[in-house]
């Protein structure tokens, strides 16, 4: 029972952060200077920033 449970909530959360990924998408496409280059390219650098130190963090402490 609990494994179903388990199985639901990630389901559910699945399904949830595609609803948020695509409301960020659609509310970042509306901005007018988003679709300036050097915007996109900033995002990609703080996108990048982020994405790392996540990665390594997990990567580190994932198997304990």
């Amino acid at each position: 029972m609990r494994t179903r449970k388990l199985l639901i909530a990630e389901m559910t959360l699945l399904v949830a952060s595609v609803f948020i990924f695509r409301s960020l998408w659609l509310i970042l496409d509306s901005m007018p200077f988003m679709h300036e280059p050097w915007a996109l390219w900033l995002s990609l650098i703080i996108a990048f920033a982020v994405t790392i130190p996540a990665l390594r963090f997990i990567l580190r402490h994932g198997g304990k």
